[in-house]
């Protein structure tokens, strides 16, 4: 079955300070709950890793993705293999105010439930820019000596 998801979210920071953070996948663990990243073998213009997400109900969704067409300040693109297989792009969009960080995954998958996966997929998605968001924005009012 193919899979669409479209997602974005609101930060309220910089691009450059968001696109820091987001382009640092082995970190993403520090602020995308439920989320495992391990780091495999890099080539001269891509990075690889195998993720696994946390969906719905505790099921695990398990990819390995090769991170490339690195955006400066504006995002990167995701080769996605394992429970799904296709692309995803991750992308910034400044703002009055901030960032929108916008997700898209065009893939298929061969689980024989596919809606979970599609459910569990954007799930893990909006976990991971709420966690992104808190992060982020955080970082932004410290470096300015606000109190958070």
């Amino acid at each position: 079955m193919q899979l669409h998801v479209d997602d974005a979210g609101f930060v309220r920071a910089p691009a450059p300070l968001v696109y820091r953070r987001l382009t640092h996948v082995a970190a993403w663990p520090g602020w995308w709950r439920g989320t495992r990243v391990r780091e495999l073998e890099r080539t001269d213009t891509d990075e690889a890793f195998a993720i696994e997400f946390v969906g719905a109900r505790g099921r695990r969704l398990r990819y390995e993705i090769r991170a490339h067409g690195w955006r400066h300040e504006h995002g990167f693109l995701l080769a996605i293999s394992g429970d799904v297989v296709g692309a995803a792009e991750f992308w910034l969009e400044p703002t009055h105010g901030g960032t929108v960080v916008h997700h898209l995954l065009v893939a298929t998958t061969s689980w024989p439930r596919p809606v979970r996966v599609l459910t569990d997929h954007r799930l893990a998605i909006r976990r991971g820019l709420w966690g992104l968001k808190d992060a982020v924005q955080l970082e932004a009012r410290t470096s300015i000596g606000l109190v958070p």
